[in-house]
């Protein structure tokens, strides 16, 4: 059986993307030994350092520009050559062995002709290394040099006698280098310490290089680690290699052309294989999928072949069921929905709906995993589980379950739904509450109770939505009563949360991120909102206090007798006519003896007496006079003593919170 036909242009793509590689970066090195110095003892390694790192450098794929016992007029001329080849290289590599010496703080290559007899000597009988580094970073943008340059030096000895008292600016060995960005620049020894020149062909330094730089797949830091320790056992400890980088990236000489190789192969044959299974993923031919079985028996897809064989075999020979199928179907789609979740709440859900499915082995490696990688750490808030949507074969109607419990539901629902078709004997029977879970699923909130709609939540979440709940209160964003159901009264809380907060309102369910959040805010969110006649104080309500002074002069009424209708003329009590706070409205007030308007704050706002107002109409009728009745109370205020009261039933509970006691 040939391979469908739109499986050969994303195979072609593959091969063609494999088989030529990318071209390599060009290179450019300068490698300098001086040895054979003219007016000094000469060196014993320089000039074998130099040979051995040319040949190893030509090895790593280098042009190479060397020059070996250079005067200052053939290094110069050297130097010049290779600034010339650095034009379009990618790299560029500087390796010096011989004599250098630092300067106030400046670094330089002496030639073998070099005297340095005094200190003008120095700019015209030595080269500055910066000159060399300045024109590398210039040019290209990974530049390694390495300096094998800090030997014991007599010319800068020399150098340093002929100074005088300034002779505390020639150092020992090389002084540190600033490099930039894209550079790294190793030195045989810590700057101003001297290195050894070595009792082999090779000096320590130079031996660690030739032996460690170029390792198949290890960057070039990684090698300069190798080097350090082989020149840390070849000294006994007494020199230690030092670098300074500003690499921007790993930077490695030689790829590991094996471990390339074997991943381009398994990149190529992971492409053939989602693109073979695209192909046929939808097909209805069970040979399709043996064949990538065949080819695949490990592979990514090989559970949903094996899968889709047995439910076509299945089909033709008609011995499953509808709801089996539709089990079946709903069993991958929530594996669909679940298998790169990083929660194990999710694999324990799948393995307690079907503890024997198609998944379960693979559900429980992936809690392993889980659960070996979350053991360090805290066990974070669980989250909720995932939503699985799928429609209905009948209907078309969309349904959202919760595993494991709401799952259950949607596939009972969908075999009941199903048409009636025979089931052979071996069918497994519906389980008695399936048709509970139906019902269940398929009720919508009562008809009886408009005035609030609770939707269903899994179990479990009870607790999720108290802790919620009781989060909304401290914040000032009231949902009422902690009760752990999830209503139009919890949906407005959040809504207000986040209009005050000044964020975006995600969804309206209550789930283990919004908890974690609403526990992060310290403070409140919700301004206090205080009912007609209060005002917000210290986080509370409090009644708006506002006193009249005016002064009684009225009697005490006789308690036993019910009150009358009393005028602006009595003899026993006093009259005012009070405007109410917050209204239009005006009320008579009338007080008896040892009562004050300032202890009732509640009522009066502005008030005058009845005998500033003209006379009331003779024929307006008479207002019905309301019962009253009379305490001693002693006020809030300090200083204050205990007064007799006498006030109606509504104006006693109004002024309540005047008052520490009242008899």
């Amino acid at each position: 059986m040939g391979w469908p036909r739109s499986l050969l242009i994303p195979c072609l793509a593959v091969l063609l993307l494999t088989t030529f590689p990318a071209q390599a970066e060009r290179r450019v090195a300068l490698v300098i030994g001086n040895a054979a110095y003219e007016h000094v003892p000469a060196l014993a390694n320089p000039n074998n350092d130099a040979t051995d790192m040319a040949e190893k450098l030509q090895g790593l794929g280098f042009e190479v520009v060397s020059g070996i016992d250079l005067d200052l007029a053939r290094l110069r001329a050297t130097v010049r050559e290779f600034i010339g080849k650095l034009d379009g290289a990618g790299m560029a590599l500087f390796f010096y062995a011989g004599h250098g010496l630092q300067v106030s703080g400046a670094n330089y290559i002496a030639p073998v002709d070099a005297r340095l007899a005094s200190h003008n000597d120095l700019d015209f009988e030595a080269l500055p290394i910066d000159l060399v580094l300045s024109a590398m970073e210039r040019s290209t943008k990974v530049n390694l040099i390495f300096l094998d340059a800090c030997r014991d030096n007599p010319l800068a000895d020399n150098l340093a006698r002929s100074m005088g008292t300034r002779s505390g600016a020639v150092g020992r060995g090389l002084a540190k280098i600033g490099s930039g960005v894209g550079s790294l620049i190793a030195f045989a020894t810590q700057p101003g310490n001297i290195a050894f020149d070595g009792k082999g062909r090779n000096s320590p330094f130079t031996a660690g290089l030739l032996r460690h730089l170029g390792t198949p797949g290890q960057s070039v830091t990684d090698d300069l680690i190798l080097v350090r320790n082989a020149v840390l056992e070849a000294t006994g400890g007494r020199q230690v290699p030092w670098d300074n980088s500003s690499l921007t990236g790993r930077v490695v000489l030689v790829e590991d052309v094996a471990r390339q190789q074997a991943d381009v192969q398994e990149r190529a044959d992971r492409a053939v294989e989602l693109a073979y299974w695209d192909s046929i993923k939808d097909l209805g031919e069970k040979g399709y999928f043996e064949a990538y079985l065949r080819q695949y028996p490990q592979g990514a897809f090989a559970a949903l072949a094996r899968l889709k064989i047995a439910s076509l075999e299945a089909k033709a020979s008609g011995r499953e069921s509808e709801p089996a199928l539709a089990e079946r179907s709903i069993e991958i789609a929530y594996w669909d929905s679940i298998k790169g979740a990083a929660s194990i709440g999710y694999f324990e859900a799948y393995l307690k709906r079907w503890p024997n499915g198609t998944f379960a082995d693979i559900a429980r490696l992936r809690i392993k995993e889980l659960s070996a990688a979350k053991a360090p750490a805290s066990e974070p808030a669980k989250p909720a589980p995932p939503k699985v949507e799928m429609r209905s074969a009948d209907a078309g109607s969309q349904a959202v379950a919760d595993p494991p419990e709401q799952v259950a539901a949607l596939a009972n629902r969908s075999a009941l739904s199903a048409p009636s078709a025979p089931v052979a004997p071996s069918d497994p029977p519906v389980p008695p509450d399936a048709t509970a879970e139906v019902e269940a699923a398929s009720l919508g909130p009562s008809a009886t109770d408009p005035a609030e709609t609770v939707p269903q939540v899994p179990a479990g979440a009870t607790e999720l939505i108290r802790a919620v709940q009781a989060e909304l209160n401290r914040l000032g964003c009231s949902v009422g009563r902690v009760d752990g159901k999830w209503g139009r009264g919890s949906e407005k809380a959040l809504r207000e949360f986040h209009r005050h907060r000044g964020t975006k309102l995600a969804a309206l369910e209550p789930d283990s991120e919004l908890l974690e959040r609403l526990k992060a805010t310290p403070a409140r969110v919700c301004p206090l909102e205080c009912a007609k006649g209060m005002e917000a104080r210290n986080g509370r309500c409090e009644r708006i206090e506002r006193e009249a002074s005016v002064e009684p002069a009225a009697e005490p009424r006789d308690e036993a007798k019910p009150a009358s209708r009393p005028t602006a003329d009595s003899d026993s009590r006093t009259c005012y006519s009070c405007k109410l706070s917050n209204t239009t409205e005006r009320e008579t007030i009338c007080l008896g003896t040892n009562e004050t308007l300032s202890a009732r704050t509640s009522l009066a706002a502005t008030c005058r007496p009845l005998a500033d107002r003209a006379p009331a109409k003779p024929e307006a009728p008479a207002k019905a006079v309301e019962a009253r009745t009379c305490k001693v109370c002693q006020p809030r205020w300090h200083g204050r003593q205990a007064t007799r009261y006498c006030l109606t039933e509504l104006e006693w509970a109004r002024s309540g919170p005047d008052f520490y006691w009242c008899r």
